[in-house]
């Protein structure tokens, strides 16, 4: 099942994962698209996503019908059961239509449809619940997580009993079990009310070992995926039109899509994947503004030079240029002990301090016996006895 993140981030995604459309040709239809993540960040604590959510729906008016085409492989539980809710609790019938595959959380979204149509070779996959645990935690922690768990787990059982007019036991079953089916398969649990015959065949890739559906990232290792999903695979990337469904595609990150078009230049990947470019140049801006902040925080006195090339003209990293200064400072010491020692030679020799005689009288005892007799004819000069 969808993940229950235990670090919450109540920090908006910019990029919206869904596109509400209202129908040109009949203004009490609309169209939602939920294709690949279901929410990269929980919606945990998280107000301002949900709202964005609420508000694009309430746009749509007073339509009639809602066609809700999915093809998903998960994402954040409580993401999909608010935006189940939602859908539930608005006034115009909500279809569900799964155009590839319906897995994890995207299956309570679906079962919050009042019908659920699937494309013939469609996917419904169900699973545990996991959570991501990003801290340390304590004992009481870890029991709190496994609390979270078993609540989460019992509403999605109770939502899936609801819908497919099974047991709760049956229902944990399948989940604790982890089931991929078929169109036909989820039709005959109860979660599918109907298999649409006439919908275009999805297209199902191995991209480097992740599973793709319709150009879609479903963030699943391709081996993992059941046999039905893997006989389907095209191996050469497939030239889907643009209008592949009857809803638009979301502005949103595609996790490792490679787009239909020949990437050569900047601009041609900005405009493949602007939201991708415009991250990796602000984590770029943030980089190289920390790195010239810690070039200034080791700058020393003397150093301000060295430390503009640092940090402008041969760019190095802050470790680099610490490594650099310390360098420098040692080469100076030694020059200026080298110049010390070379000025103290110098001045000596010019002061003639080297040829003053050091060489000791040859008789100290007579020398000693010429100062008494030469002090005691100053006494006798000056009357002294």
């Amino acid at each position: 099942m969808g993940k229950a993140n235990s670090q919450t981030n109540p920090k908006s995604t910019n990029n919206k994962f869904w596109q509400f459309r209202n129908l040109a040709d009949d203004d009490q239809k609309a169209e939602l698209l939920l294709y690949g993540d279901i929410s990269e960040r929980s919606w945990w604590e998280d107000a301002a996503t949900p709202k964005r959510f609420a508000d694009d729906l309430a746009a749509l008016g007073d339509v009639k019908e809602i066609t809700v085409y999915i093809n998903s492989g998960g994402g954040d539980v409580f993401a999909a059961q608010a935006i189940g809710n939602m859908l539930e609790r608005n006034a115009a019938t909500v279809t569900a239509h799964i155009d590839g595959l319906c897995a994890s959380a995207a299956t309570i979204v679906a079962c919050h449809a009042d019908k659920v149509v699937a494309a013939a070779d469609g996917s419904y996959m169900v699973h545990p619940v996991s959570m991501g645990v990003c801290d340390y935690l304590t004992a009481e922690d870890m029991k709190n997580c496994l609390k979270a768990l078993e609540t989460i787990r019992s509403s999605i059982i109770a939502l899936y009993a609801k819908k497919s007019g099974k047991t709760e036991d049956e229902c944990a079953k399948w989940m604790d079990e982890t089931n991929w089916w078929t169109a036909t398969e989820a039709q005959e649990k109860g979660f599918v009310d109907e298999v649409d015959d006439d919908a275009e065949d999805s297209v199902v890739e191995n991209r480097n070992g992740v599973l793709f559906v319709n150009s879609i990232s479903m963030n699943t290792p391709f081996n993992e995926a059941p046999n039905f999903v893997r006989s389907r695979v095209t191996e050469k990337p497939v030239n889907r039109p643009e209008n592949m469904n009857p809803a638009e595609k979301p502005e949103r990150n595609d996790h490792g899509e490679v787009k239909d078009m020949d990437i050569k230049t900047t601009d041609d990947l900005r405009k493949a994947y602007p939201d991708l470019v415009a991250t990796i140049e602000n984590e770029a801006i943030t980089a190289e503004r920390t790195r010239i902040q810690e070039i200034e925080n080791a700058t020393l006195p003397g150093a301000e030079d060295q430390a503009n090339e640092a940090k402008f003209t041969k760019p190095v990293d802050s470790a680099s240029f610490a490594k650099a200064v310390i360098a420098s400072m040692k080469a100076k010491q030694q020059e200026q002990s080298k110049k010390y020692l070379k000025n103290a030679k110098e001045a000596a020799e010019n002061s003639n301090a080297n040829s003053i005689d050091n060489t000791p009288p040859a008789n100290p005892e007579a020398e000693d016996e010429e100062s008494k007799a030469f002090m005691n004819a100053i006494r006798k000069a000056n009357g002294v006895k």
